[in-house]
């Protein structure tokens, strides 16, 4: 006898049949290649996988906050247990990551019960290819500069998504910073999938996020289906403020000149007042897609890399 099998199988995930390797029980989806992605990019070779024994490869930001229950952020069976009532919180995966990257992970979102003051199912976050303009090597891990608290990251560059913000009201991705040298700055800030269903978390079920940054392009993706996505040369939606403050939505175009790539950075973890559970976090390089050989049949080596 063996001690555990891995074998590959076909497992359903999110209404999606998809290949997976199936070790101790665990079903582990390969990212998907889907929008404009399709005939761009394949999925390489595996970077990283962190299937949480320990938190060696973690930065912890937690908000000081009095009034709430204690805060707790551990491993436990093979997960990331993050219990945050009331408080914001940022993980850091500390390896830096290059552009033409696709992260996956899996989260649920448990309802307290008893119930938790403080904790909802809600505020699933991220940030991918995140850096400090001053330090972009580590700054992040200041904790003097970043806090856990949610404004303090405004400063930073990357990119930002969300599914059940606002108490589960709203889905959005942005290209950070928000702002610079202490004050407010235009940046995009795609938000037409807020309140609509399908679209914000379930309490209980498990979520299987997908990040893209191949270049330009940049998406979302939660259980298979694209939420955003934008590349050089849309017409994305974007934020600023008025001289009184004020927050003002208007549209401009996607384009280096004013948007640059975010060539390197972090990947974080975000949550605030919230219970999330991940686990299966991986890593994967992103390639340009291969040109089909004579007669249509794909070349050597292309589709999605098994894990």
């Amino acid at each position: 006898m063996v001690g555990l099998e891995t074998m590959m199988r076909m497992c359903a995930w999110g209404g999606l049949v998809v290949a997976a390797v199936v070790a101790a029980g665990v079903c582990r989806a390969e990212p998907v290649v889907i929008g404009r992605g399709a005939g761009l990019f394949q999925v390489g070779r595996q970077l990283a996988r962190d299937d949480f024994a320990n938190l060696r490869s973690w930065e912890v930001q937690l908000e000081e906050k009095e009034g709430f229950p204690e805060a707790r952020v551990e491993v436990r069976g093979g997960t990331l247990d993050c219990l945050v009532p009331g408080r914001g919180c940022t993980v850091w995966f500390k390896q830096p990551l290059r552009t033409r990257v696709t992260i996956t992970y899996e989260v649920r979102c448990p309802v307290a019960d008893p119930a938790v003051k403080g904790v909802e199912p809600k505020d699933v976050n991220q940030f991918w290819l995140a850096s400090d303009p001053e330090n972009p090597g580590g700054g992040l891990f200041d904790s003097g500069r970043y806090t856990g608290d949610f404004g303090t990251y405004s400063k930073m560059n990357g990119y930002y998504a969300s599914t059940g913000g606002g108490r589960n009201t709203t889905t959005r991705m942005r290209r950070y910073p928000r702002e610079v040298e202490g004050k407010p700055v235009e940046h995009i800030a795609l938000t037409d999938k807020d309140k609509r269903e399908g679209f914000l978390i379930t309490p209980g079920k498990p979520m299987r996020v997908q990040l893209v940054a191949y270049d330009d392009l940049i998406q979302y993706i939660v259980d298979g289906r694209l939420v955003y996505e934008a590349a050089f040369g849309d017409t994305v939606q974007v934020e600023r403020r008025d001289g009184k403050g004020r927050k003002v939505m208007g549209e401009a175009v996607y384009a280096g000149e004013t948007f640059p790539i975010h060539e390197r950075g972090f990947f974080g973890f975000r949550m605030v007042g919230t219970h999330h559970v991940y686990s299966n976090f991986v890593v994967h390089e992103l390639v340009p897609q291969e040109e089909p050989q004579a007669g249509g049949a794909p070349a050597a080596g292309g589709g999605s890399a098994a894990e």
